[in-house]
């Protein structure tokens, strides 16, 4: 039995909100880095990651038509 693709791009929606909602925290934790001017290349990276990989997921929803 296949998926239903409503219920796929339901999921997708989902995901990149929470991967936005990530990206969002770790530049938050780099901004306050950034203010005692000790920034560890952590928080920046997986911010960039996850903003990256949050629009490929919204931009695969509306291919799909969601």
């Amino acid at each position: 039995m296949q998926p239903d693709f409503e219920e796929v791009d339901v999921v997708l929606v989902i995901v990149a909100m929470a991967l936005g909602g990530l990206s969002v925290v770790c530049i938050g934790i780099t901004a306050r880095q950034c203010t005692t001017d000790e920034v560890a290349p952590g928080p920046p990276v997986v911010a960039l990651l996850a903003a990256f990989a949050s629009v490929a997921l919204m931009l695969t929803a509306t291919a799909q038509g969601h």
